[in-house]
Protein backbone atom coordinates (compact mmCIF):
# COMPACT_ATOMS: atom_id res chain seq x y z
CA UNK A 1 0.00 0.00 0.00
CA UNK A 2 1.35 3.60 -0.50
CA UNK A 3 0.57 6.78 0.89
CA UNK A 4 0.20 9.80 -1.73
CA UNK A 5 0.60 13.22 -0.88
CA UNK A 6 -1.17 15.29 -3.13
CA UNK A 7 -0.75 19.47 -2.19
CA UNK A 8 1.38 22.44 -2.34
CA UNK A 9 1.33 21.78 -6.32
CA UNK A 10 2.89 18.31 -5.93
CA UNK A 11 2.30 14.91 -5.73
CA UNK A 12 4.08 11.76 -4.87
CA UNK A 13 3.82 8.57 -3.73
CA UNK A 14 5.41 6.96 0.01
CA UNK A 15 4.90 3.82 1.72
CA UNK A 16 2.11 4.02 3.49
CA UNK A 17 3.29 3.47 6.74
CA UNK A 18 5.92 5.90 6.51
CA UNK A 19 5.16 9.64 8.79
CA UNK A 20 4.33 12.46 6.86
CA UNK A 21 5.28 16.24 8.00
CA UNK A 22 4.69 19.40 6.16
CA UNK A 23 6.52 22.85 7.10
CA UNK A 24 5.90 26.39 4.90
CA UNK A 25 8.37 28.78 5.43
CA UNK A 26 7.66 31.58 2.82
CA UNK A 27 7.79 30.55 -0.78
CA UNK A 28 9.60 27.09 0.31
CA UNK A 29 7.60 23.82 1.16
CA UNK A 30 9.32 21.27 2.68
CA UNK A 31 7.25 17.68 2.46
CA UNK A 32 9.56 15.05 5.14
CA UNK A 33 8.63 11.46 4.79
CA UNK A 34 10.45 9.13 7.51
CA UNK A 35 10.41 5.16 7.81
CA UNK A 36 9.19 4.06 10.64
CA UNK A 37 12.36 3.20 12.18
CA UNK A 38 13.60 6.04 11.85
CA UNK A 39 16.38 4.56 8.52
CA UNK A 40 15.26 6.35 6.19
CA UNK A 41 13.68 8.92 5.03
CA UNK A 42 13.09 11.69 2.24
CA UNK A 43 12.38 15.60 1.78
CA UNK A 44 10.96 17.09 -0.69
CA UNK A 45 10.89 20.69 -0.88
CA UNK A 46 9.53 23.43 -3.33
CA UNK A 47 10.59 26.89 -3.53
CA UNK A 48 8.56 29.30 -5.46
CA UNK A 49 11.69 31.29 -5.38
CA UNK A 50 13.23 29.16 -7.91
CA UNK A 51 16.75 29.23 -7.10
CA UNK A 52 19.13 27.28 -9.48
CA UNK A 53 19.13 23.59 -9.03
CA UNK A 54 22.56 23.16 -9.27
CA UNK A 55 22.75 25.51 -5.99
CA UNK A 56 20.32 23.62 -4.01
CA UNK A 57 22.05 20.34 -5.01
CA UNK A 58 25.84 21.93 -4.09
CA UNK A 59 24.43 23.50 -0.81
CA UNK A 60 23.43 19.94 0.36
CA UNK A 61 26.60 18.17 -0.19
CA UNK A 62 28.31 20.85 1.24
CA UNK A 63 26.32 20.42 4.44
CA UNK A 64 27.16 16.61 4.30
CA UNK A 65 30.78 17.08 3.99
CA UNK A 66 30.63 19.17 7.18
CA UNK A 67 29.50 16.36 9.01
CA UNK A 68 31.00 13.55 7.28
CA UNK A 69 34.22 14.88 5.62
CA UNK A 70 35.36 11.66 4.80
CA UNK A 71 31.93 10.95 2.81
CA UNK A 72 32.13 9.41 -1.39
CA UNK A 73 30.15 11.31 -3.52
CA UNK A 74 29.63 11.38 -7.33
CA UNK A 75 27.62 14.01 -9.80
CA UNK A 76 24.27 12.43 -10.56
CA UNK A 77 21.77 13.31 -13.47
CA UNK A 78 18.26 11.53 -13.31
CA UNK A 79 14.76 12.62 -15.09
CA UNK A 80 11.84 13.01 -12.69
CA UNK A 81 8.55 14.30 -14.13
CA UNK A 82 10.24 15.00 -17.31
CA UNK A 83 13.06 17.75 -15.98
CA UNK A 84 16.18 17.19 -15.65
CA UNK A 85 17.51 16.85 -12.38
CA UNK A 86 21.04 17.40 -11.18
CA UNK A 87 22.60 16.20 -8.01
CA UNK A 88 24.92 13.55 -6.47
CA UNK A 89 25.07 10.50 -5.30
CA UNK A 90 26.46 9.89 -1.57
CA UNK A 91 27.49 7.24 1.24
CA UNK A 92 29.16 8.26 4.54
CA UNK A 93 29.26 6.33 7.60
CA UNK A 94 27.92 7.14 10.53
CA UNK A 95 27.68 5.30 13.97
CA UNK A 96 29.29 2.62 12.00
CA UNK A 97 26.68 1.95 9.63
CA UNK A 98 27.38 2.88 6.04
CA UNK A 99 24.47 5.19 4.82
CA UNK A 100 23.58 6.49 1.43
CA UNK A 101 21.85 9.26 0.24
CA UNK A 102 20.59 10.73 -3.09
CA UNK A 103 20.37 14.47 -3.73
CA UNK A 104 18.40 15.99 -6.81
CA UNK A 105 16.91 19.15 -7.97
CA UNK A 106 15.30 20.80 -10.89
CA UNK A 107 13.23 23.61 -12.36
CA UNK A 108 9.98 24.10 -13.82
CA UNK A 109 8.39 26.92 -15.33
CA UNK A 110 6.13 27.49 -11.74
CA UNK A 111 9.33 26.60 -8.82
CA UNK A 112 12.72 24.46 -8.04
CA UNK A 113 11.85 21.12 -6.55
CA UNK A 114 14.30 19.87 -4.26
CA UNK A 115 15.31 15.88 -3.35
CA UNK A 116 17.19 14.90 -0.48
CA UNK A 117 16.39 10.97 0.58
CA UNK A 118 18.97 9.07 2.97
CA UNK A 119 19.14 5.44 3.66
CA UNK A 120 21.06 3.32 5.90
CA UNK A 121 22.71 0.44 3.73
CA UNK A 122 23.22 -1.86 6.90
CA UNK A 123 19.74 -1.85 8.52
CA UNK A 124 16.99 -0.49 6.00
CA UNK A 125 18.81 -2.12 3.00
CA UNK A 126 17.24 -2.19 -0.71
CA UNK A 127 14.00 -1.81 0.44
CA UNK A 128 14.22 1.59 1.92
CA UNK A 129 16.52 2.53 -0.91
CA UNK A 130 13.65 0.88 -3.70
CA UNK A 131 11.03 2.90 -1.69
CA UNK A 132 12.57 5.89 -2.10
CA UNK A 133 13.86 5.46 -6.21
CA UNK A 134 9.85 4.66 -6.37
CA UNK A 135 9.06 7.72 -4.60
CA UNK A 136 11.44 10.22 -6.68
CA UNK A 137 9.87 8.32 -10.03
CA UNK A 138 6.68 9.19 -8.95
CA UNK A 139 7.05 12.99 -8.14
CA UNK A 140 4.84 15.23 -10.67
CA UNK A 141 3.94 19.27 -10.36
CA UNK A 142 -0.23 19.38 -10.67
CA UNK A 143 -0.54 22.74 -11.22
CA UNK A 144 2.04 23.40 -13.84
Amino acid sequence: MSGIYDDRGIRFEYPADWELDVTDDGPRTTVTVQSPEGLAFALVTTDEGRPEPADLADEALAALKDEYPTLDAVPALETIDGHHAVGHDVEFVSLDLNNACAIRSYKTPRRTIFVLAQWSDDLAGEEAEESLKALRRSLEETDA
